[in-house]
């Protein structure tokens, strides 16, 4: 029988020599200690499985590195899943860090009845001016923590779960697509019946050149509607659309109409994405400008909600570009 641990940590890697160490560092520097770190070589073709394997060998209690063909960012999280001797689980990746603290202080918060546990965000950049903070929990008003947290970012790595959502209720991140936090987050948040907050910006999200999501000219960028239709689809098996309506409603307004058109403008699909998202808010949440969580927005984004069209394109591709 193999020994449990406190906390599994899966960090799915792929071409990043330049970062890994700092990342491994930082999981090595943790103020807990009753956790491992498991390590995803996704078929990397430079040095980081190297890099990697030498902190396998030196702390094998600790840290475990693990090879597989190359799936992409799902795949490899999806793999590390079979190795995982946690209690809890949680995600990094590869590029990013973390502070020292981490760790043990969301452990407390899932020590207290947590099924998921979020914190704050650093975007950290280079050049230390560009650098700010995004809450991990919004404090926008909602009935309950649950559709707060439904309003909040979706990332999979500030957070730690319970490792029963994935190893018993069997979640899974979806292959082959960007935006792959997404139905799993939303899901996690839907279901949890206790959501703890660490107000601590205590993990650095690298914003770099070449990244997945610093791309804007790619076709990928229309996988975001596969993923909300998979996202609708998750909640109206689960029975939960009826419950959510607003804040499913406010979550395509953020991705399809709002910070994802600010995407689409950059792109040079950017008609075919227009037409696109007009149409799937046409068939699901024609309502959708009297959603009562745009009220929260500043009033910039609320003139571009209500105004933005192929007739006004011109005017802000101007002002966003």
């Amino acid at each position: 029988m193999m020994n449990r641990v406190k906390l599994s940590v899966i960090v799915p890697m792929y071409n990043v020599k330049d970062y890994v160490g700092e990342c491994l560092d930082s999981l090595r520097a943790q103020t807990l200690r009753d956790m491992e770190v498991i390590m995803v070589d996704d078929g990397a073709t430079d040095e980081t499985a190297e890099i990697a394997s030498a902190y396998a060998e030196a702390d094998p209690e600790h840290f475990r590195l693990v090879h597989k063909k190359n799936g992409g960012l799902s795949d490899a999280r999806n793999y590390g899943l079979q190795y995982v001797r946690g209690e809890y689980i949680a995600f990094l990746d590869s590029d990013d860090f973390v502070d020292p603290s981490l760790y043990e202080k969301l452990i407390k918060l899932m020590d207290e009845g947590c099924d998921v546990a979020v914190t704050d965000i650093e975007y950290w950049y280079t050049d230390p001016a560009k650098r700010f903070v995004m809450k991990g929990l919004t404090d926008w008003q909602a009935d309950t923590v649950q559709k707060r947290a439904m309003l909040s970012p979706m990332f999979a790595w500030n957070k730690i779960y319970r490792a029963s959502w994935f190893l018993e209720e069997g979640l899974r991140y979806p292959l082959n697509t960007w935006y792959e936090d997404i139905p799993v987050t939303t899901m996690i948040f839907a279901k949890a019946e206790k959501i703890g907050y660490l107000e601590e910006c205590l993990i650095h999200y690298r914003q770099r050149e070449g990244s997945i999501m610093s791309s804007n000219s790619s076709p990928r960028v229309k996988e975001i509607f596969g993923i909300m239709e998979l996202v609708r689809n998750n909640f109206a098996k689960a029975g939960l659309s009826g419950l959510y309506k607003d804040e499913l409603e406010y979550l395509h307004i953020e991705h399809l109409r709002l910070y994802g058109m600010f995407r689409f403008i950059r792109s040079p699909y950017t008609k075919e994405l227009y037409e696109m998202t007009r149409q799937v808010m046409k068939e699901n949440y024609p309502g959708w400008k009297h959603n009562r969580y745009i009220s929260n927005l500043n009033l910039k984004n609320r003139i571009f909600l209500q105004c933005y069209s192929p007739a006004t394109a011109w005017l802000f591709n101007r002002v966003i570009r």
